[in-house]
C-alpha cells in the first residue's frame, strides 16, 4: 500500500474512474485507489474534487493536511471504524492511572534505538564520538529503568538526545552547516529535513492510531495541549532516529550548502522514509514491512491498555 504526499504548489487532485489523477503542469499520474493507504497535502495551493474525497471516505483512505511545518492540523477520516468507544475508555481509563513503566518502554526503546544508529553508522565512519555517545545511551538506558517519575525519565530522554546529536554532528554525519538540533520552524537545512521527516512518521503513526481506534491527543507521555497528538508523538519515539535520522544523514551531500529546504530534496527525503517504511524487519520470528510492524505495534498497545498483553516497543538489530 502506498502513501503518498503532495508537496507541489498548484496540482489539483481528481477522480478517473477507480484511480486518483493528479494533475500538475500539464501532465497527470495516475495511482490506483486500491493501492493507496494515505494522501497527505503538504503544501498550499492544492485542490481537490469532492467525488475523490466520497472515494477516500467510502475505502478508508486517510486524508491528512500539513501544515508549513510538515505538522498534521486536520484529517478526512471515514465512517467505518468500529470498536471506538471500547478501546478509547480503555485507553482514558488507563492514562489516569500509573502510565510511568510505559513511559519508560518507550523512552529506552528511543535511547537503545539511537544507539543502534551510532553503531551502524559507525561500522562505516570511524570516528572515536560515535562509540564514545553509543556507551554514554547505555548507561542512560540502563538509568531510565530505575527513574520513580516522569520528569526524572524525561531528563535522561533529554541527555542521551544531545550526546546522540552531538555526536553526528562531531561524526560530520550532517552537512555542515548543523550546530545543534532545532525544533520546529528552524531554517538550518538538516534541522528542517529532520522535522519535515518527522512529520512524514507521523501521519504513517497517525493512520496506525486510527486503524486501531485510539484517542491520539492522548498520550502517556507527552503532556495533554490543544492541537498536540500526544499519543503520536509517544509512539513515534521508538521509530524517530532509524527511520528519519538515518534519511537525512544519508542526503547530506545533497543537501550541503543549501539554505532552503527546496522540492527536490523534500521528494528525496519522502522517498528515502517511504522506502524504509516498506521494507521488511525481523518482527517475532516474521519478517514484515515496517508500516505493518507499526500497526502491530500499536494493536498490541490496545491490548495493553485493555490489562490484556503487555507492550514491548520495538527495537532495530544493526
Amino acid at each position: 500500500m502506498k502513501h503518498l504526499v503532495i508537496c507541489d504548489y498548484g496540482a489539483f487532485l481528481g477522480l478517473d474512474s477507480h484511480r486518483m489523477a493528479v494533475r500538475q503542469n500539464g501532465e497527470t499520474r495516475h495511482y490506483p485507489l486500491n493501492r493507496l493507504c494515505t494522501v497527505s497535502i503538504a503544501k498550499r495551493g492544492v485542490s481537490l474534487s469532492s467525488d475523490l474525497i466520497e472515494a477516500f471516505s467510502s475505502r478508508g483512505i486517510r486524508l491528512f493536511f500539513l501544515d508549513f511545518r510538515g505538522v498534521a492540523h486536520s484529517a478526512l477520516v471515514g465512517q467505518s471504524q468500529h470498536g471506538v468507544v471500547a478501546v478509547r475508555m480503555a485507553q482514558m481509563a488507563f492514562c489516569q492511572g500509573n502510565t510511568l513503566p510505559l513511559a519508560k518502554q518507550i523512552v529506552i526503546a528511543k535511547v537503545k534505538n539511537q544507539r543502534t544508529v551510532l553503531n551502524h553508522l559507525g561500522k562505516y565512519h570511524r570516528h572515536p564520538a560515535l562509540p564514545s555517545a553509543a556507551g554514554e545511551l547505555l548507561l542512560n538506558a540502563d538509568k531510565a529503568k530505575h527513574t520513580k517519575d516522569i520528569e526524572t525519565l524525561l531528563g535522561f530522554e533529554g541527555a542521551s538526545a544531545n550526546a546522540y546529536f552531538q555526536a553526528l554532528r562531531e561524526a560530520g554525519l550532517f552537512s555542515s552547516s548543523f550546530r545543534k538540533r532545532e525544533g520546529r520552524g528552524s531554517q538550518e537545512i538538516n534541522n528542517a529535513m529532520l522535522n519535515l521527516g518527522y512529520a512524514v512518521l507521523s501521519s504513517y503513526i497517525l493512520n496506525a492510531i486510527i486503524n486501531a481506534g485510539l484517542e491520539p491527543y492522548l498520550g502517556v507521555m507527552h503532556g495533554q495541549r490543544p492541537g498536540k497528538m500526544a499519543l503520536v508523538l509517544d509512539l513515534m519515539e521508538e521509530y524517530r532516529a532509524w527511520v528519519v535520522d538515518r534519511a537525512v544523514i544519508k542526503l547530506r551531500q545533497q543537501s550541503e550548502g543549501k539554505t532552503v529546504l527546496n522540492s527536490e530534496l523534500k521528494k528525496a527525503l519522502i522517498s528515502e522514509i517511504q522506502a524504509t517504511c516498506a521494507k521488511k524487519y525481523r518482527y517475532r520470528k516474521k519478517k514484515l514491512k515496517l508500516e505493518h510492524i507499526i500497526q502491530r505495534q500499536v494493536y498490541r498497545l490496545c491490548g495493553h491498555f485493555y490489562g490484556e498483553k503487555r507492550y514491548k516497543a520495538y527495537l532495530f538489530k544493526w
